[in-house]
C-alpha cells in the first residue's frame, strides 16, 4: 500500500502542474481575445453579468475506511462565476480498487457547492465485486470540502447484504469512509448568460448599422463631387 500511496503522491503532483499550466494557458487566451477587456468587466461587476463554465477532466484519488482503495474517473462540472452568488455543480463517475482484498467498485455520484468556501453536499451509488460471484449494492449521502482541484470526502454507504454462493466472510466495503480526490481538467469551455449575448448581438448591430451609413454617406459625398463638376 506504501508503494501505492507513493506512486498518487507523484501522479497528483504531476496533475497539479500541468492544472497550473492549463489554467495559465486559458487566461494568457483570454487576454488575447477581443472580448478580453469586457471579460474582465463582467468578472469585476455583478449587474446581469453571469459567466458559466463547463468543463470536464479526471480524478485520482485514495478511500479509506474499514479498507483502502485507490480511485480513478472522469468528473464533469457546471459553474456559474459570479462575485455574488457563484456555484458550481459536479457529476462523477469512477472505479475503485482495493488491492489488499481485490475487491472492484464502480460509483457515480452528484454533488454541488454554493458560495466559494462552503462545504459540497452530495450523494453515491456503488457497487462492489470481489470477482468470486460475490457483489454489493450501496447509496449514501457524502459531504466535502474543496479547494485548488483538490476535493475531501467523507461519506457513509447503506449496503445490501452480502449475496455469494461460496461459503466465506463478507464482502469487505466501507461504511463509513473519507475519500481524498484531486481532479485534473481535460476540457474548459465559457459562455455568457443570455441576457449578456443578447447585449452583445445588439451591439454588433449597432456597429453594423454605423459602418453601413458611413459606406452610404462617403458614397453620396462622391455623387455630390461628381454632379458639382
Amino acid at each position: 500500500m506504501r508503494v501505492l500511496l507513493s506512486v498518487l503522491f507523484l501522479l497528483l503532483s504531476f496533475s497539479i502542474n500541468a492544472q497550473y499550466a492549463f489554467n495559465s494557458t486559458f487566461l494568457n487566451n483570454v487576454t488575447a481575445t477581443p472580448d478580453s477587456k469586457y471579460l474582465q468587466y463582467a468578472l469585476q461587476s455583478s449587474s446581469a453579468r453571469k459567466l458559466y463554465q463547463h468543463n470536464t477532466g479526471m480524478i485520482l484519488g485514495v478511500e479509506r475506511g474499514l479498507t483502502s482503495a485507490i480511485e480513478l474517473g472522469v468528473e464533469a462540472h457546471w459553474r456559474k462565476i459570479s462575485l455574488l452568488k457563484p456555484h458550481i455543480i459536479g457529476a462523477t463517475a469512477n472505479l475503485a480498487y482495493d488491492f489488499s482484498d481485490h475487491v472492484i467498485g464502480y460509483k457515480a455520484g452528484l454533488w454541488m457547492k454554493r458560495g466559494r468556501v462552503n462545504l459540497t453536499y452530495g450523494a453515491n451509488v456503488s457497487y462492489y465485486n470481489n470477482f468470486k460471484k460475490g457483489s454489493r449494492f450501496g447509496i449514501g449521502p457524502a459531504v466535502g470540502f474543496r479547494l485548488m482541484g483538490f476535493h475531501l470526502i467523507n461519506g457513509y454507504n447503506f449496503l445490501t447484504k452480502y449475496e455469494s454462493i461460496e461459503k466465506e466472510r463478507a464482502l469487505p466495503v466501507n461504511s463509513m469512509y473519507i475519500t481524498l480526490r484531486y481532479y485534473f481538467p481535460v476540457q474548459n469551455k465559457f459562455t455568457w448568460d443570455r441576457k449578456t449575448m443578447k447585449k452583445k448581438k445588439e451591439r454588433r448591430k449597432e456597429r453594423a448599422k454605423r459602418k453601413k451609413e458611413r459606406e452610404n454617406g462617403d458614397k453620396k459625398g462622391f455623387r455630390k463631387l461628381f454632379s458639382f463638376l
